[in-house]
């Protein structure tokens, strides 16, 4: 997906719920321009634009948020911190190099917390793992998100894990799906295109 619904982030070019976190910052291959949350307020407008949860639960950490202004400063905090402790591991994968322990300890705490929320529900004959609506608190957001990484990085092909190229492109992360491997850029309407455009440039320029 490349558009965005209205919030915090502009476009969404990861093609995974975690990379799309990791992609919160502008840009990765440069010296960051923007972090797009840059706060709780931001970060539960991300879980709108990512439909990550339903109003009602959106509204429900709101109200929680609002109670308690200091938990949610905490809670933000530990979200970036999994932020960047995801970046480094994903950026592990693409070079093929082992990820630091204090990293995985992180995702894994993070694991553990969220599996703790999470219930095993039935529809029909099909079954799924759904949220425990009653436990779901302000670090709910960050619980998803490792999630998402977690089954990213035991279930999908890694080699499709990708960096959108420095210092022509952004260095946000994606997942690429194209049938032969084949996507080198986040998108072809942002850094490949200008990247094409600027080679374009230098051979039939003055």
């Amino acid at each position: 997906m490349e558009t965005a619904a209205e919030g915090p982030v502009p476009f969404f070019f990861g093609g995974r719920l975690c990379l799309d976190f990791v992609n919160t910052v502008n840009s990765r291959s440069r010296p960051a321009t923007r972090d797009y949350l840059p706060d709780w307020q931001a970060l539960i407008g991300w879980c709108g634009q990512t439909a990550l949860f339903d109003n009602t639960i959106l509204k429900r950490l709101q109200a929680q948020a609002a109670s308690a202004p200091r938990r949610a400063e905490e809670a933000h905090a530990a979200a970036l911190a999994l932020r960047e402790g995801l970046y480094r591991i994903f950026r592990n994968v693409i070079d093929r190099a082992s990820p630091r322990g204090e990293d995985m300890d992180l995702l894994n705490r993070c694991l553990r917390n969220a599996r703790a929320r999470q219930v095993l529900a039935a529809a029909g004959t099909d079954f799924f793992w759904g949220w425990d609506e009653a436990r779901l608190d302000l670090d709910s957001p960050l619980h998803a998100v490792a999630l998402s990484a977690g089954s990213l990085l035991a279930e999908d092909e890694l080699a499709r894990l990708k960096e959108c190229p420095g210092p022509e492109g952004c260095g946000w992360l994606f997942y690429d799906e194209t049938k032969n491997a084949s996507r080198r850029w986040c998108s072809m309407a942002h850094c490949g295109g200008a990247a094409k455009a600027r080679r374009y440039a230098a051979r039939h320029g003055a």
